[in-house]
């Protein structure tokens, strides 16, 4: 995924852009980092408007090309100074970087060429919605091409390179790879929710199952079948066949087919109506009008989106437009990065774990999925076991 200087400048106003010559790098001084060595370069030859010079670090964006000559010279620096090698070099070049470094991507793509941005502060705004805009066109484009390349694929074949995955679609995959009963070829919720049931599965893996499935048919809608299941037999049932049927005495909401709407009639007289056609706001019309259980009537919203009879088109449900407020908002800059693990004297605030065995990470107290920011108060320093052990929780 990637995006071009002139996308950029197209984008965003006020952008600054810097060409080095070739010969740059055979001048860079050994007493201070490549990235100090090109702000200072910058700065004195006023190539940088006075509004841009103050924080200069965490407006500038580089491009691949001239980043990875960067990290090279900065790697030759580094080995000449300290007299070091191998993992000991890497991780004094990853300092180095974290510390005083350029950004290199917008929005989740590296930035192509070997241009130099300085974007202001007072384009920020332009700067996050250009970030949602190309992200949003890089995730289309990449779940398109997953649609041609997986056409036909189950439920369960979606699940599969799921298995890596540190959230709760992650372990309802590593439960069903792991399960040689799992209904494999299924490609309706109900009948891959009874199977769940069927076998003692708990609450916490059925909604993992009702999250992945929310997911999977977000990406594949075409692939979702519309289907009914009847509330009285359980019998599947086309949708033309199946009808909505509520009670005003028990203030109960049913699905049922013909056969069961006649039974009920017997002991508690229904009004009902076809289920085909059936919106949103029909049924949100049943709590003011008929005074059905508002609970009743959002567990059958739910209900019928899963079977695919409702469209998947709620905000909350949206995996797309949650990703895309994540990126509008900005990301997070290397400099904080290093400010939180100095704050927290590099080593994980929950276990104590430091070092390079470590892997150490900067993590989100509150979650960004959950509403949390990027301000130092909601960040803090955890191990990659840690990390990966707190998922999306707010603890």
């Amino acid at each position: 995924m990637k995006c071009t200087p002139r996308e950029i400048i197209k984008e965003v106003p006020d952008v600054q852009s810097v060409i080095i010559p070739g010969n740059w790098f055979d001048h860079l001084k050994d007493n201070q980092s490549v990235f100090t060595s090109l702000y200072m370069w910058m700065l004195e030859n006023d190539f940088v408007s006075d509004e841009n010079k103050e924080n200069l670090h965490n407006r500038t964006y580089v491009g691949e090309k001239i980043f990875k000559k960067m990290l090279s010279a900065e790697k030759k620096r580094l080995r000449k100074k300290m007299k070091i090698k191998g993992e000991e070099l890497e991780r004094a070049v990853g300092w180095s970087d974290m510390n005083t470094g350029p950004k290199t991507e917008i929005g989740g793509c590296d930035i192509s060429g070997d241009v130099i941005l300085i974007i202001p502060e007072a384009s920020r705004q332009a700067l996050g919605e250009f970030a949602s805009k190309i992200y949003r066109k890089q995730n289309n484009a990449l779940i398109n091409k997953i649609r041609v390349n997986a056409a036909g694929s189950t439920y369960y074949q979606w699940l599969l390179p799921q298995i890596d995955r540190p959230d709760r679609v992650g372990d309802i995959a590593r439960d069903a790879v792991n399960d040689n009963t799992f209904p494999r070829e299924n490609t309706h919720y109900e009948e891959i929710k009874y199977y769940l049931l069927s076998v003692g599965a708990c609450d916490a893996a059925i909604e993992s199952m009702q999250e992945s499935w929310l997911e999977y048919v977000q990406k594949y809608p075409e692939r979702l079948q519309p289907f009914a299941w009847c509330s009285e037999c359980g019998s599947k049932l086309d949708i033309e066949k199946a009808f909505l049927a509520w009670s005003l005495e028990s203030q109960k909401i049913y699905v049922l087919d013909l056969e069961c709407l006649h039974k009920y009639n017997k002991f508690d007289e229904l009004s009902f109506r076809p289920l085909s056609g059936i919106t949103k706001a029909d049924l949100e019309e049943l709590i003011e009008k008929d005074d059905i259980s508002k609970f009743e009537v959002d567990n059958l919203i739910e209900q019928l989106k899963f079977w695919g009879i409702l469209p998947l088109k709620d905000e909350e449900h949206d995996v797309n437009k949650q990703v895309e407020k994540k990126y509008a908002r900005g990301s997070m800059t290397n400099s904080k990065r290093y400010d939180v693990l100095r704050r927290d004297q590099f080593q994980c605030v929950l276990c104590g774990a430091s070092g390079s065995d470590a892997n150490l990470e900067v993590d989100h107290i509150i979650p960004v999925s959950k509403g949390g920011s990027d301000d130092m108060e909601n960040l803090r320093c955890l191990c990659f076991k840690c990390n990966r052990g707190k998922h999306s929780k707010i603890e």
